[in-house]
């Protein structure tokens, strides 16, 4: 099987406009040993070498920051924000819509996630950039708020 078409993988990143049951089908296409970076030096920075690393240091952690209906993602451009290599490489353009923190901040966060796919379609490896700053001032900001709330006894 080839590599995935440019409108596939669009596909695929069109799934982070449902949270929920979307975000749940997108990482069908994550291997289970995934090599995943997310570039930087911040507490939401690291490498993982597995699926369930990965969404344990990451997605579940973030989700507890973030008010209904979480993470929703969008490829600006349609399938024009993903470019596609003959190698299985891809980059593909993200941005959030309308996420918010459970205290209220909105979080306007930029992608770019460059990933590796494999012949059967499954991202085998990853690289997330985007602006850390950003998301230690709100996510950071919302740990903190949590915890303040926790140490008051609300």
């Amino acid at each position: 099987m080839p590599y995935p078409t440019r409108s596939e993988i669009y596909a695929i990143f069109a799934n982070f406009l449902t949270p929920g049951e979307g975000i749940d089908r997108w990482f069908t296409y994550v291997s289970p040993n995934v090599h995943w970076t997310v570039t930087g030096h911040s507490r939401f920075s690291g490498i993982w070498d597995s699926k369930a690393s990965y969404h344990a240091a990451t997605w579940a952690k973030i989700n507890t920051l973030l008010a209904p209906p979480g993470y929703v993602l969008e490829v600006p451009g349609g399938e024009k924000g993903v470019i596609r290599g003959d190698d299985g490489w891809a980059v593909v353009e993200m941005k959030t819509v309308g996420v918010k923190t459970k205290g209220g901040v909105s979080y306007d966060q930029h992608y770019s996630w460059h990933v590796r796919f494999d012949e059967e379609g499954m991202i085998v490896e990853a690289k997330a950039f985007l602006d850390l700053q950003h998301l230690e001032e709100v996510l950071g900001g919302e740990v903190r708020r949590q915890e303040e709330e926790k140490a008051k006894g609300n």
